[in-house]
């Protein structure tokens, strides 16, 4: 019995294998020789080709995508680093006007202490008689005038220019009488 059941596994080996050579008869003549031998190393060679054709593909598209992500990576360097120097300068200038703001308020506090408080509740009281009359003013008035005053000015220069000349003449004419009189004397 042992041996029946190694023959049928012999038989069912021998079977196998069978089918196996059956598959490597490229050639289908019947027997296995260097003809599949050499189809079977084409197909392989094919297939390495194809492989190979497939893997550069993929260290292409790999180093395209190494070299997108850094310059993306570059990009967001240089992104963060000018937003940085931004933040920096306004953080710079708000100090900066702090700064000012805190002088400013320093001075005003240094006025502040030496004015008198008798003198400031005085001007308090008198603020509102100010602002009536300041609301009383003719705004259109006051403009013409503002608008009259450079050529007022020039007139007043020219004057006073002229004032000068007559001045300097009446000056030299009395310093003629002057050396005049003084010789006759």
């Amino acid at each position: 019995m042992n041996n029946t059941k190694n023959d049928a596994m012999q038989q069912e080996l021998d079977a196998h294998i069978a089918a196996l050579h059956a598959a490597d008869d490229e050639t289908k003549d019947g027997k296995i020789d260097i003809a599949d031998m050499k189809l079977q190393l084409d197909r392989v060679e094919a297939l390495l080709a194809l492989e190979d054709t497939q893997n550069r593909a993929l260290l292409r598209n790999q180093k395209i995508r190494f070299w997108v992500t850094g310059i993306l990576v570059l990009a967001l360097c240089l992104a963060v680093g000018v937003m940085w120097h931004q933040t920096n300068v306004a953080y710079q200038n708000v100090l900066e006007a702090s700064t000012q703001v805190n002088a400013l308020a320093n001075t005003l506090q240094e006025s502040l202490d030496q004015l008198d408080t008798g003198e400031l509740t005085r001007l308090m009281k008198t603020m509102p008689e100010v602002m009536d009359k300041l609301s009383a003013i003719d705004v259109d008035s006051l403009n013409d005038v503002l608008t009259r005053l450079p050529a007022l000015m020039d007139n007043v220069a020219a004057l006073q220019s002229q004032f000068n000349a007559f001045t300097s003449q009446f000056s030299g004419i009395t310093g003629l009488l002057g050396a005049i009189g003084g010789n006759a004397g």
